[in-house]
């Protein structure tokens, strides 16, 4: 997690919650997701300095090291727990950090990427402004930020997925996310929505069948707001640059 101060919700955040919905087949699902929706955006040397803030139980960075090739992988977080994990799984790829605000300032024009996945909707919104201010200042000029957030304009899934999680503190729509971006002094950002990958029959048909519903919602929702087109994926997903 990237909140600055560790709190009862962070101290046992895996075993206590996440750990009911990160199966292992969902943490190797989540791989193949993650590089359908934000692989164009990764860099093209496998010497780039990449960071990922909340790392969860390390997938996401070992899938980086050990099948995409990169070679100067580290992660960051405030939960004693998710650095074991990780470290067990990726020996001494991440470290543990009492204020990650401060380690990012601390580290300014270090990485060529920083990965906020499932991140931002965790920080209070007083301080999500100084959060990506202080993300941006850690890339190296060009370098990019690629998060992902629960799309909370979602009228199926908005709600469930803003409430459900008690440690969720911000909610962000397409129009709200690309607000925060810009705000925070990012250039080139690109708001998209994040799609389930075909990579089995099960997954198409699933894939299939969002893209009907979603068409429909779409239909619905221009109907109230014919002016204001809205991504309506359950996740959104966004890549800015400094």
């Amino acid at each position: 997690m990237a909140t600055s101060t560790v709190n009862d919700g962070y101290r046992q955040y895996l075993s206590d919650h996440y750990a009911h919905v990160a199966t292992p087949a969902a943490l190797e699902r989540k791989k193949s997701w993650v590089v359908a929706n934000h692989g164009s955006h990764f860099p093209q040397s496998k010497d780039a300095a990449i960071l990922e803030v909340g790392p969860g139980f390390g997938n996401i960075i070992q899938m980086l090291h050990e099948k995409c090739g990169y070679t100067n992988v580290r992660a960051v977080d405030i939960s004693e727990e998710v650095v074991d994990v990780c470290n067990d799984l990726l020996p001494g790829s991440t470290e543990l950090v009492g204020d990650t605000t401060e380690f990012l300032r601390q580290h300014a024009g270090t990485y060529d990427m920083i990965l906020l996945l499932h991140v931002v909707e965790h920080i209070p919104k007083s301080d999500v402004f100084s959060f990506l201010r202080a993300v941006r200042s850690a890339l190296k000029p060009g370098g990019k930020v690629v998060l992902e957030v629960p799309n909370a304009a979602h009228p199926i899934t908005g709600v469930n997925m803003r409430y459900a999680d008690f440690t969720h503190q911000t909610g962000f729509t397409d129009i709200s996310l690309q607000f925060v971006m810009l705000s925070a002094g990012f250039s080139a950002v690109d708001i998209y929505g994040c799609h389930v990958p075909r990579e089995s029959l099960a997954r198409a048909v699933q894939r299939a069948g969002q893209d009907a519903v979603e068409m429909l919602l779409g239909m619905v929702v221009r109907l109230y707001m014919p002016t204001k087109p809205s991504i309506l994926t359950s996740i959104l997903g966004a890549c800015a640059t400094k």
